[in-house]
């Protein structure tokens, strides 16, 4: 008999039809193998008894790094076959292709890399079928090596012999060696040195001090040793990042659990095949303290391919951070690094091998039992989030333009792009639509609707204004919670979206809210009540202007003999005269104003250093088993919703300071009563709507202190409680809820 078989799924880029032709062979079947756009088409011909079993076991095994969704097999009629082959492939699959996401290297090259009698001995570009770069280095499907940037590297006799028999490399589309491959390169002043040599400098001017610029999977990434204070501070220099944490690769697990609590969750983690960068509470500072200055986490991560772990041999542990000025995208054209210019960057380490897609390392940490991914991109993307709501036509939605990441979503299958950065920089917003175009063509969608955020300044509301299809507006906060409800597959839910800004439907700056979200509406039902800052966008950077707002909206009057209270004259005058002000009922501003009323920060010199601060000094209150001071939110019922007061909580907490409260009682009072706010409003909520299921979602929910307290209370009190997982809580995340609620019957809408 002769059966038809199509392999849907992650079958591309990953070894599966080497893995089908060795099953064949195995079960004595005849036919053929090929990729056809973005599945695996497979015709064969055997005994029912032999045709039956293979059917089951491409069901039921496959590769390493594959996934597969579905197998459907029809019967047709007998062809004749002397053998089981691989055959060229097809472009004509209608199928929306799942492609793989970027792979580490695996632990069979591992052994040969280390290995002196094999012939890839020390190569920094070792791979195979089950490992590797992907979709990096992916010009167009189908993944075969003609459509890949390895195409400009013909392979050697011995590669091509490994190629085409059966071999851990049959068909691995990336294979190479020192004889046919991208080689090591070191650019080190008037200096060029090639392949060993190249390592062996480059890790001695590590060694030595050195900033280093390395090549790696989606981009160039900046290095230097975590024990060596100046060279860190140089590299803070060159990136003009003055303290936001760097992340740290280690060569080994055990080399992570020396200076990290790794917990069995964490552990996972890391090892995954996408190698994130995960947050681990510290505990002993080994390295200099510019790594990480005075968070109570590192992110530690391992190895993803051969280079790394070459280097990492010969080093140890490394600061290892996106190839980038603060701000700018990741560099991935070895012109553009070599053009870089800075007393602070002593060479760079690269091959000749292109990027096609720039990915920045994925961060994620273990919060409340689970994952969560906090950057969303290299060993995640492009894999798609799966919903169990389909889309009744195919949307693109832009997502926000802080952290941006937009998403293009068919069928049940959503893919979002990688994380891209702020789009108020024109490279930033560059590169995004022009991976915008890349990904339509590689996932063949054609969307029908756009959705974008409500704001209108918005550069990703203007560019989806321009893109010629229906535009739908979806306020800011509701995206977030329906980021939730597409993960989790919510129908229903009280939503607690808290971040720092948010375009409200009455044209305030939302922050603090609580919505009854309903299939694709939503009530909002409580919210931070309103104060009046000044100063613009400013206010997001200026923690001390914010809590002068916050205190002179309290009445109290800042006495102007204290350091830097002069200011409070101004932002008097500036608030009763509307000079730039706005309404704003931030929970992100509130924890600035907090920050800063109790002297922990004043500045958000990167995003949330206030907030940050202030969790760190709760945490230290804790640890020492101090006693969080006593403050509570008035809660008022004014008819139309309910209102929490922030004004007299930050009135409340003055005092304190003023009476000589230990300011650390007093962060930790603070996360404590917003998490019991949080538990009341939804108390109240579910008495008159009879909702118990909660979503959490937005940037202040990254805060561990404020999500473990506020899910064990909610938890403890009878309600579900659902948080980002897959995607980002934060802006990242918004445009997976934004196409989930657009992609709905009907236009998602409000009820105020």
């Amino acid at each position: 008999m002769t059966n038809s078989i199509t392999v849907l799924g992650v079958v591309q880029g990953v070894g599966y039809r080497p893995f089908v032709a060795r099953l064949a062979e195995e079960l004595g079947i005849n036919g053929t193998v090929k990729n056809n756009g973005g599945i695996v088409e497979i015709t064969a011909d055997a005994s029912k008894q032999a045709m039956d079993e293979f059917i089951h076991r491409l069901k039921s095994q496959q590769p390493p790094g594959a996934d597969v969704i579905q197998v459907i097999s029809t019967e047709v009629q007998e062809q004749q076959f002397n053998s089981f082959r691989i055959i060229p492939s097809g472009q004509n699959s209608s199928e929306t292709p799942l492609i793989p996401p970027d792979l580490p290297i695996c632990e069979n090259c591992l052994n040969e890399l280390s290995s002196p009698s094999d012939r890839r001995f020390r190569y920094p570009f070792i791979s195979c079928v089950a490992c590797g770069p992907r979709y990096s280095i992916m010009e167009r499907l189908p993944y075969d090596r003609c459509n890949i940037t390895m195409d400009e590297f013909p392979m050697c006799p011995s590669c091509t012999e490994e190629y085409t028999t059966n071999t851990r490399r049959r068909h691995a589309q990336t294979i190479s060696c020192h004889d046919c491959g991208p080689q090591l390169i070191l650019s080190a002043g008037q200096l060029v040195f090639h392949r060993e040599e190249a390592l062996q400098k480059g890790a001695a001017l590590l060694r030595s001090g050195a900033v280093l610029a390395l090549k790696g999977i989606g981009g160039y990434q900046f290095v230097c040793s975590p024990y060596d204070s100046a060279a860190v501070e140089r590299l803070r220099m060159l990136k003009h990042r003055d303290k936001k944490p760097f992340a740290v690769m280690f060569p080994t697990l055990d080399g992570i659990r020396k200076i990290c609590r790794v917990n069995g969750e964490e552990e996972k983690l890391l090892t995954s095949s996408a190698r994130p960068i995960v947050l681990l509470n510290k505990i002993k500072n080994e390295f200099c303290e510019n790594v990480s200055g005075e968070s109570r986490f590192l992110g530690a991560f391992l190895p993803y391919t051969g280079l790394h772990k070459l280097l990492l041999d010969e080093c140890g542990p490394l600061v290892m951070t996106s190839g980038n000025v603060t701000n700018e995208p990741i560099i991935i054209h070895d012109e553009e690094m070599l053009a870089l210019q800075s007393e602070y960057l002593n060479g760079v380490l690269y091959h000749t091998r292109k990027i096609v897609t720039p990915l920045d390392d994925s961060v994620a940490r273990v919060v409340c039992g689970g994952a969560q991914l906090i950057r969303r991109s290299r060993g995640y993307v492009p894999m798609p989030i799966l919903t169990e709501r389909e889309a009744k036509r195919p949307v693109l939605a832009m997502g926000g333009d802080l952290k941006a990441c937009f998403c293009l979503y068919q069928g049940g299958r959503a893919y979002l792009s990688q994380y891209f950065g702020d789009m108020e920089e024109y490279a930033v917003s560059q590169v995004y639509r022009r991976n915008l175009t890349r990904m339509e063509q590689l996932f063949r969608i054609t969307p029908s609707v756009i959705a974008c955020d409500l704001h209108p300044n918005y550069f990703t509301t203007r560019l989806a204004q321009q893109l010629e299809q229906p535009v739908v507006q979806i306020q800011h906060h509701h995206a977030h919670i329906a980021s939730v409800m597409a993960e989790h597959g919510l129908q229903s839910c009280i939503g607690a979206a808290f971040d720092g800004t948010g375009y409200g439907t009455d044209g305030c700056v939302w922050g603090g809210e609580f919505l009854l979200c309903r299939g694709s509406d939503y009530e909002r039902s409580a919210h931070l009540g309103y104060v009046t800052l000044c100063g613009g966008d400013q206010s997001s950077k200026d923690a001390e202007l914010t809590a002068l707002c916050y205190l002179y909206a309290a009445g109290v009057e800042v006495p102007s003999d204290r350091k830097g209270d002069a200011r409070f004259a101004t932002v008097k005058a500036a608030v009763q005269n509307r000079i730039n002000t706005f309404e704003c009922s931030s929970m992100g501003r509130l924890f600035d104003a907090v920050s800063a009323v109790l002297n922990i920060r004043k500045k958000n010199t990167y995003e949330g250093e206030c907030a940050i601060a202030l969790e760190n000094a709760a945490a230290a209150a804790q640890s020492r088993g101090k006693i969080p001071y006593f403050t509570e939110f008035e809660i008022l019922d004014t008819g139309c919703g309910l209102i929490l007061n922030q004004v007299k909580l930050v009135q409340e907490i003055y005092s304190a300071v003023q009476n000589g409260v230990d300011s650390g009682e007093l962060a930790l009072g603070f996360h404590l009563a917003v998490a019991h706010a949080l538990l009341t409003v939804c108390r109240k909520l579910r008495e008159q709507n009879g909702e118990n299921t909660i979503a959490l979602s937005g940037g202040v929910f990254s805060n561990r202190i404020l999500t473990k307290a506020a899910v064990e209370l909610l938890e403890h009190d009878g309600f579900r409680v659902f948080q980002n997982r897959a995607v980002p809580c934060s802006d990242s995340g918004i445009c997976l809820g934004q196409a989930w609620l657009c992609a709905q019957n009907g236009t998602p809408g409000t009820k105020e």
